[in-house]
C-alpha cells in the first residue's frame, strides 16, 4: 500500500518539505525553551533531571509562563532579562503563525494547482475561511520561529544571536537590522 501513494500527496512535495521543515524547527524551538527555563531556574546542567521533569509534560502556554515569571523575577539581578517581554513576543507570534500550519486542513486543488488553508475559529461565532497557501508563506513561518530560537538562545547566552541568513555579514551589513 505505501508503494502506491501517489506523488505529491497530500500537497505537492515542495509544500511538504516546508512543513516538515516548520516542524522540525519547531521541536528545536521547544528544546530551547525548555533549556532556558532550567537555566534560569538555576540548574546548571544542559538538561536537568528536575527541570526536565517540571516541563514534561507542561503544554508550551505554561512553558512560556514560566519562563516570563522566571525573567521578571531575575530581571534585578540580570539586567539583560529586561528583554525577556520581546524575546517572548517573538515567540508568541512564531507559535501563532506555526499554529495556522500546523493545525488546519492543507488542501491541494488539482484543478487549479493551488495549495489552500482551510480552517474555522468559533469564539463568539463561528467563521470559516480558506486561502491560498504559497511557499513564501510556510517558509515565512520557518523564519520566524528560527528567529524566535535565536533570540531565546541569545537571552540565555546575553549575546546577540543573528539568524542564519544573516550571520556571515559584516558588522555594516547588519546595522539596520
Amino acid at each position: 500500500m505505501v508503494n502506491k501513494l501517489p506523488e505529491n500527496w497530500p500537497a505537492p512535495n515542495e509544500f511538504l518539505l516546508e512543513l516538515g521543515r516548520i516542524s522540525a524547527l519547531w521541536g528545536s524551538l521547544e528544546d530551547t525553551v525548555n533549556l532556558a527555563i532550567s537555566k534560569f531556574a538555576g540548574y546548571d546542567a544542559i538538561y536537568d533531571y528536575r527541570s526536565a521533569i517540571m516541563t514534561a509534560h507542561a503544554n508550551f502556554k505554561q512553558r512560556i509562563d514560566m519562563l516570563g515569571a522566571l525573567c521578571d523575577q531575575l530581571k534585578e539581578e540580570h539586567p539583560h532579562l529586561i528583554a525577556h517581554n520581546e524575546v517572548i513576543s517573538l515567540i508568541n507570534k512564531a507559535q501563532a503563525k506555526r499554529n495556522k500550519f500546523m493545525h488546519n486542513a492543507i488542501i491541494y486543488k488539482e484543478e487549479t494547482k493551488r495549495v489552500e488553508i482551510a480552517y474555522l475559529s468559533a469564539r463568539g461565532k463561528l467563521k470559516t475561511s480558506i486561502e491560498e497557501v504559497t511557499l513564501v508563506d510556510l517558509k515565512e513561518v520557518s523564519a520566524s520561529i528560527h528567529v524566535a530560537m535565536c533570540a531565546i538562545t541569545g537571552l540565555v547566552a546575553q549575546k546577540k544571536i543573528y539568524p542564519l541568513w544573516e550571520r556571515n555579514k559584516t558588522p555594516a551589513d547588519t546595522s539596520g537590522s
